[in-house]
């Protein structure tokens, strides 16, 4: 693919052999040179050219996107990517992901700072870790910025943006009330981790149920003036409207759920989320649009057959290609399992995949055994001769050339035939497992 050895150069030439932390040192307006590169680069090679089938094209948020937020901790962004890789390899026809190149071009030179700097090491590990997937077209990047003509911005672009930003005040109300309702936050300076707050909730709606905004640069006046007072200072629910604070978990939030409204309506993309809680705003947000949950499908493919979760990805790119039909009508088969119910919460996922998928992969297993058996019964019968036994390769499947010389040298065609029609008849059978819808995934899990 044409993008992968074009952003290989860019990210080898750029770096001329220096390690991915080259960046925390570099000049603002390197940094932000090879933001743009890269931004320019993806938007030029992504650029959605068909109308894609909605059921399996999807818009992913930040947090699948390999994003900051909700956690920007090492570890829990390798687990999202995890959620992408395993939805996007056994389900989607392809994942559009957040471009954490483009945001940082939207900001502006003067928007380089330590943030932008350890976004922009995340976005290339991040591209290197789905580096598989995105040569082969599944993953892509998203575009968030759209150059429309005059006409084009008054007909489409204007009533869209005007639609999503009353959701987006109807949603900041909704969100703030519920979040002022059942949640805490403080101020609190750690030992080496300078001032940070601390807001506490469910996990439904505070990732972990404990997120931590660490604080840099100037303090707000609002809470320079509590670096005296005793800590850990817990503000009061007046404190915490009056001063806006919930914006900081609420704003990624409509940032995320507005890039996926766009695109969608823009690229006929469907929603992709790891966030029961964000999965049930976009489907009030935007009814008639497709929605899935990442985590949920995760789950329930783990849970019931852990050894195809577990797979090297290679490995399921490479069966995908080589199955193309097989995993089409498999996937056409979830799919209409799981839109019967008309939701993608992780209780009917896990449940379809253990009561219809799991029974069906089962099934072939069991074919396949009972076959084998039948088979090796069949052929032992039929190979022996008199004082020996002659073995011709069938159970490795391996019949010589001079298969005829043999047959008429030792005078045994009409049983050396049989066994060779009973072995044809276990390919046959085999290829028979195929019949069944999931025959995809039976084979991931071998």
């Amino acid at each position: 693919m044409d993008f992968i050895h074009e952003f290989d150069d860019i990210i080898s030439l750029w770096l001329d052999g220096d390690s991915l932390e080259a960046i925390v040192n570099a000049s603002a307006d390197d940094v932000f040179e090879l933001a743009e590169t890269m931004a320019l680069s993806s938007r030029y090679h992504f650029q959605p050219d068909t109308t894609p089938n909605r059921n399996f094209s999807f818009i992913a948020n930040s947090s699948l996107s390999g994003g900051r937020h909700p956690c920007s901790y090492s570890e829990c962004r390798i687990k999202k990517l995890d959620q992408l890789v395993s939805f996007s390899s056994l389900y989607a026809d392809e994942v559009y992901i957040q471009n954490p190149f483009e945001e940082i071009l939207i900001s502006g030179p003067e928007g380089i700072n330590d943030t932008s700097r350890q976004e922009l090491i995340c976005g290339i590990y991040n591209y290197l870790y789905l580096k598989p997937l995105i040569e082969k077209g599944v993953i892509k990047y998203a575009q968030n910025m759209v150059s429309l003509c005059q006409h084009h911005s008054d007909t489409l672009a204007k009533p869209i943006t005007a639609e999503i930003i009353k959701k987006e005040n109807r949603l900041y109300g909704l969100l703030e009330e519920q979040l002022l309702e059942r949640c805490t936050i403080s101020f609190d300076i750690g030992k080496g981790a300078g001032p940070f707050m601390k807001v506490e909730g469910p996990k439904g709606l505070i990732d972990h149920g404990v997120v931590y905004l660490h604080l840099f640069g100037k303090l707000p006046e609002s809470i320079a003036r509590l670096v005296d007072k005793k800590l850990p200072y817990t503000f009061s629910r007046a404190e915490v409207r009056s001063e806006g604070m919930l914006s900081l978990i609420i704003s990624p939030i409509i940032r995320d759920l507005s890039n996926q409204e766009w695109h969608s309506a823009f690229y006929g993309t469907s929603y992709l989320c790891d966030n029961p809680t964000q999965m049930k705003i976009a489907s009030k947000l935007n009814s008639k649009a497709y929605a899935a949950s990442s985590s949920a499908f995760n789950k329930g493919m783990s849970h019931s057959l852990p050894s195809v979760y577990a797979k090297d990805l290679s490995a399921i790119v490479k069966l995908r290609e080589n199955e193309e039909e097989a995993f089409s009508v498999y996937r056409d088969k979830v799919h209409s399992l799981l839109k019967s119910t008309n939701r993608w919460s992780e209780h009917e996922v896990a449940e379809a995949f253990r009561d219809e998928i799991l029974p069906e992969v089962n099934l072939i297993d069991k074919k396949i055994k009972d076959w084998k058996v039948k088979t090796r019964e069949s052929l032992k019968e039929k190979i022996i001769f008199g004082t020996g036994a002659v073995s011709i390769g069938l159970y490795a499947g391996m019949l010589p050339q001079n298969i005829g010389q043999l047959v008429a040298a030792i005078g045994g065609g009409s049983a050396i035939a049989g066994a060779v029609m009973d072995y044809n008849k276990t390919l046959k059978d085999r290829n028979e497992a195929r019949s069944n819808d999931f025959y995809f995934l039976w084979q991931a899990n071998q």
